[in-house]
């Protein structure tokens, strides 16, 4: 028989995977990059130039999925990839002015209602729940600590399995109403719209 606390969990953790993967959806929808994009595009931004090992180590996914990513920004002119001056053999990513522009304009990675809530917490406890997401997070990658690379490919929306699609409202963890009912207004984009990744 499966333990009530594991069936606990799980349960919760298909609540918060149905809640990332509605945000990123709305995400794409209105600013035509996904979760993982607006996630890498941060990171290249705060430690660009950079090479594409360290951004999959900065970013903890796996390295074709970082690849795809980058290619991805790259057409849309969001990065491009560079030559060091020191080694010809090197290539960086370095964010553009529309990647920077774009970043600008992105929301948070999480809807505005976490956010919000989780900034009045005080610090102590806010450093509690980064402690036991980052423990959880071990539990589910024994393999790779914090810092390392987790095996774990981007997801679209239309790749979320049907029992994640299918959680009724009540199943939910204070779920937000529609994004642009929360104050959010989809934005005028100059950017081609954007295949899923």
């Amino acid at each position: 028989m499966i333990d009530t606390e594991i069936i606990h969990v799980t349960k919760r953790l298909r609540q918060i995977a149905h809640a990332i993967n509605k945000h990123s959806k709305y995400l794409q929808d209105a600013y035509r990059l996904t979760l993982p994009q607006i996630v890498c595009l941060r990171e290249i931004y705060a430690h660009g130039p950079i090479s594409l090992s360290k951004l999959t180590r900065v970013v903890s996914l796996n390295n074709s999925t970082v690849t795809g990513i980058v290619d991805r920004l790259e057409r849309e002119g969001l990065v491009r990839r560079e030559r060091t001056s020191t080694d010809r053999r090197q290539i960086h990513i370095q964010i553009t002015e529309s990647g920077v522009a774009s970043l600008k304009k992105a929301p948070p990675p999480l809807n505005k209602q976490f956010v919000e809530a989780f900034e009045r917490l005080d610090d102590a406890r806010k450093q509690e729940l980064i402690d036991a997401l980052d423990q959880l997070a071990e539990l589910l990658f024994p393999s790779s600590r914090i810092t390392g690379v987790h095996d774990v490919p981007e997801v679209t929306v239309e790749e979320i399995p049907e029992d994640l699609k299918g959680l009724s409202p009540s199943e939910e963890i204070g779920t937000p109403p529609a994004e642009h009912e929360a104050g959010h207004e989809a934005p005028q984009t100059t950017h081609s719209a954007r295949p899923d990744p």
